[in-house]
């Protein structure tokens, strides 16, 4: 039977045998509990690895472009769930109550969103990228109802958290599968777009809770996922080929049945998974708490990051123990990848580039609100230069590393030097942001946009392809944890700025009025507004110059990555 006109064959995909009752089955050769030596991992991408490696098919036409338009669909709302609630809070606390308890809706969906990243990762290897997408969707989606439709705030936090295991699959997925979509030689075009999506929904996030806030009921905030997400599922799981990324055989029917069976289980690691995610749930709650609702010596900080730290350490003993020879479970994380110097420096600058990139997206439009005195709308339109820089940036970038053959090095390298650069710029500004701004901005963006965009172009380059959706997922959420820890340390900094100027020019009532509404800084005297929003403006600036040491430290890991022969598409032909 002739292959599908949809499918383009790049190379052969997988090695089709018979059982004892004549069924074709597909047989992978793939290994991932090989150890690896330094030659192995420092020449994985040299042509007699690419030999060995399974020849691969590839989608195109129509079912290409379907299942990336569901891709991104899905991708855009649960990234954009991270924001989007961020305006709508007031409106909920308003008709559920429990005021004090607001900020959880936002902490409860953070931490399970980046808990999991990893875990879905390393699963969909096992189980599946198709099965492990469809459920994530179908979490998202349902749970995303649920939140729209309950009547207390408890029931809001938990349902939140449950929506947030469902967005990080999304999140998760999307960043496995978009490299085994297409050649090499289009990585970075495909990328881009990917991660064109993922900027957009973060920074578009506020604006649109803002509309909904403004023109409708806060509910929407949640059910609009409901529709989209119906949709997304219908499509990947139509036009997805079920044991992808090898595409379908015309002989060969695999069921979901076959993916979930004894043998599959066993080798979960299903003890990583849990050491890991409740490592990094502590961890997250620690940081978005401190400074905030607790001081950082409180017990219940301290507590929290000791008793996270040491599940983390578990989590590695743990690790080196399933990755020996003789473990049934297949390790969450091999630690083997941690060896090679190329990716270790990547998820260095994952981290450190978190920081800065989730500071400046959340805080960037408070600043404009506390200090020129915009409101929430307007302060989304005065981020529009962030907004188009960084969509630029990744498709610049894309077209660079794809058609032009350019080293991802290079491109990290600029991205962050343009990112050190206007975050240092933005920090100077003293008072009012006025015009300057808009240009500080712009050089931001397109910072970030080609720092991010660069990691995932340049993490597959580095890794064996049968360690590609794990190395994705930790590049992930490194990246998100790096950013929730950033937007802890800058909340912190404004904090204390705040508690110890505000007091001299205000009342402990109007400070209240403040932490409930920055909008009631404009309803100020004048003499007393101006100096409430200069105190405001330094605290910002003292929150980017702390932002511009993270991102010194990311152009000093971006620099090791420098080798005599630099990786690129070029060199990634035939994988």
């Amino acid at each position: 039977m002739a292959p599908s006109p949809e499918i383009q064959e790049h190379e052969a995909s997988s090695r089709a045998t018979e059982n004892n009752n004549g069924e074709s089955i597909v047989l992978e050769h793939i290994d991932s509990k090989r150890p690896q030596s330094k030659h192995d991992q420092h020449d994985s991408q040299t042509t007699q690895d690419i030999i060995a490696e399974p020849p691969r098919e590839y989608l195109k036409g129509w079912r290409l472009y379907v299942l990336t338009f569901a891709l991104c669909l899905s991708l855009f709302l649960s990234t954009l769930e991270t924001t989007i609630v961020s305006t709508s809070l007031i409106s909920i606390t308003n008709a559920l109550g429990d005021f004090e308890q607001r900020d959880w809706v936002v902490t409860a969906y953070l931490i399970t969103y980046t808990g999991f990243l990893v875990v879905y990762a390393k699963f969909s290897d096992i189980l599946g990228r198709k099965l492990l997408i469809l459920v994530a969707i179908a979490f998202f989606t349902i749970f995303s109802i649920v939140c729209g439709s309950i009547s207390n705030m408890i029931q809001l936090i938990v349902f939140r958290s449950l929506q947030g295991v469902g967005a990080s699959g999304i999140y998760a997925m999307v960043t496995v599968i978009q490299p085994e979509l297409v050649p090499p030689e289009k990585w970075g075009n495909y990328i881009a777009v990917v991660s064109l999506v993922s900027v957009l929904s973060s920074v578009l996030g506020p604006i649109l809770g803002g509309a909904i806030n403004d023109h409708s009921s806060w509910r929407w905030v949640f059910l609009l996922n409901a529709p989209a997400g119906v949709a997304a599922t219908a499509l990947i799981a139509f036009v997805m080929p079920t044991h992808f990324p090898n595409l379908d055989n015309p002989t060969v029917r695999l069921t979901f049945r076959t993916k979930i069976t004894r043998a599959s289980l066993r080798r979960l690691d299903v003890l990583g998974a849990i050491l890991l995610l409740f490592s990094s749930a502590l961890i997250v709650f620690a940081f978005e708490e401190a400074g905030s609702r607790y001081s950082w010596k409180s017990p219940a900080i301290l507590s929290t990051i000791i008793i996270g730290g040491v599940l983390f350490i578990g989590f590695i003993a743990w690790e080196k123990v399933v990755d020996g020879p003789r473990a049934a479970q297949e390790p969450i994380f091999p630690l083997r990848l941690m060896k090679d110097r190329m990716f270790s420096a990547l998820i260095l600058i994952g981290l450190c580039t978190g920081p800065p990139f989730m500071t400046v997206l959340i805080n960037l439009p408070q600043r404009f609100q506390a200090v020129d005195g915009a409101s929430a709308f307007e302060a989304g339109i005065h981020l529009l230069p962030l907004l188009l820089a960084s969509p630029v940036a990744t498709v610049v970038a894309g077209q660079f590393a794809g058609k032009f053959k350019v080293p991802p090095f290079y491109i990290l390298l600029f991205g962050a030097s343009m990112q050190l650069l206007g975050i240092g710029l933005a920090s100077s500004i003293s008072f009012t942001s006025g015009k300057a701004m808009y240009g500080y901005e712009v050089i931001m963006g397109f910072g970030f946009g080609m720092s991010l965009v660069s990691l995932l172009i340049f993490t597959p380059m580095v890794v064996k392809r049968s360690d590609m959706a794990v190395a994705m997922g930790a590049i992930t959420q490194i990246r998100v944890l790096g950013g929730t820890i950033g937007l802890a340390i800058s909340s912190t900094i404004l904090n204390n700025h705040l508690s110890s100027d505000l007091p001299t020019l205000l009342s402990p009532t109007d400070i209240q009025q403040i932490s409930d509404s920055v909008q009631y800084i404009n309803t100020l005297p004048d003499a007393t507004r101006d100096a409430v929003r200069q105190v405001f403006a330094d605290g910002y600036s003292s929150q980017l110059r702390v932002m511009m040491y993270f991102s010194a430290v990311v152009w000093i890991f971006a620099a090791t990555l420098w080798e005599r022969k630099l990786r690129s598409a070029a060199t990634m032909e035939g994988y």
